[in-house]
């Protein structure tokens, strides 16, 4: 294991980098609740997902010898409109409660940000999925110079009893180039674009015809423990639906197990055949809900909203709404996004 580097030291302060995490910085994280005035939730199996994350950099503050922050850049290659661009996806920041209002969390992503900045050359651009009502977070993008690039929003897929289709299965390995090239085509009018969490789990689902994919979508299983709603329908999700019975199959608080999607691909014509396919990964997970995270100028967000069909929980949920908050290092902005609704890539592996 690499020996973590010093890039920060004042009287009791430091910060160190590493490409790996330390057990103390994974315990905070399963500390960690999330959101401030929005949804409040909490991330489970961090010990695992550490280890898949692309090209880390995990920061971690300290106060002596104890680990009180956390803050992840994640190195990738994204596809925008200038061409392949080296981009950093910053995640996982963490402070402890008992050290918050400190000014750490800030200390932390502007030490990190500077670290890169010195060490790897220009073109380059970091980015972070931030919710909005997470005015915490948001205070600190702005005060290191980021700015909003894009909105995206939180779409559900649920249905209460999910049911296979036959036409569904899990993609061959064999087929896994072409079926790459097929999402580099559907997402050829996008930014940001990088399929690293692709077939993750060997879980990417097609819905085939005589041998040809219609419908695809790339579904990683994931468990959240949700702690507060915002709104009326927040009360009723949390309070009232876990008691109900049939009802309570919608959500379960205190273990939120859902599909995070990415990667979704239909045949020109065929849009409607994703929606047994999102049924399909439910039932095949035993689960009763999907989560989609889409920039609010996707096609495919239009197509989901206008459908009718996503069911009870997206009907019952507050509108969230994410920003895409960015940084450019020797980068124009017509060259990282070519007009106002150049829709953005999403990764399901990154908001959640």
């Amino acid at each position: 294991m690499e020996q973590p580097t010093c890039i920060y030291s004042k009287q009791q302060l430091s910060i160190t980098v590493s490409p790996t995490a330390s057990s103390a910085a994974v315990t905070l994280l399963q500390n960690t609740t999330y959101g401030t005035n929005g949804p409040k939730y909490s991330h489970t199996g961090q010990q695992k997902k550490v280890n898949h994350i692309t090209g880390p950099y995990f920061f971690e503050l300290r106060v002596g010898e104890e680990v009180v922050g956390m803050y992840c850049l994640s190195e990738r290659v994204v596809q925008m409109p200038v061409g392949k661009v080296t981009g950093f996806y910053g995640r996982y920041l963490a402070i402890a409660p008992a050290h918050s209002g400190k000014g750490y969390g800030s200390l932390l992503k502007t030490e990190a940000v500077r670290y890169i900045e010195r060490t790897t050359p220009a073109p380059h651009v970091f980015y972070s999925y931030i919710e909005e009502a997470n005015a915490r977070s948001m205070q600190i993008s702005v005060k290191e110079g980021f700015t909003s690039l894009a909105q995206l929003e939180a779409l559900v897929f649920g249905r209460l009893y999910p049911k296979q289709d036959p036409r569904v299965e899990r993609l061959p390995i064999n087929d896994r180039n072409a079926l790459l090239a097929l999402l580099t085509t559907a997402y050829q009018s996008y930014s940001f674009v990088q399929f690293n969490h692709v077939y993750a789990g060997q879980n990417y689902f097609v819905l085939r015809e005589n041998g040809e994919i219609i419908a695809g979508v790339q579904a990683n299983p994931v468990v959240w423990r949700i702690v507060d709603m915002p709104g009326i329908s927040g009360k009723i999700m949390l309070n009232m639906l876990p008691h109900l019975p049939i009802l309570k199959r919608i959500i379960n608080p205190k273990e939120y197990a859902f599909a995070a999607l990415e990667a979704v691909y239909t045949k020109p014509g065929r849009e409607q055949e994703l929606f047994p396919l999102l049924e399909s990964v439910l039932a095949h997970f035993q689960i009763t809900s999907a989560l989609l995270l889409l920039d609010v100028n996707a096609p495919l967000r239009q197509l989901l909203k206008s459908s009718g069909k996503l069911g009870i929980l997206n009907s019952l949920k507050k509108n969230i709404y994410t920003e895409v908050m960015v940084k450019l290092n020797g980068l124009r902005l017509e060259e990282v996004k070519q007009s106002p609704d150049q829709p953005l890539y999403t990764s399901a592996f990154d908001y959640t």
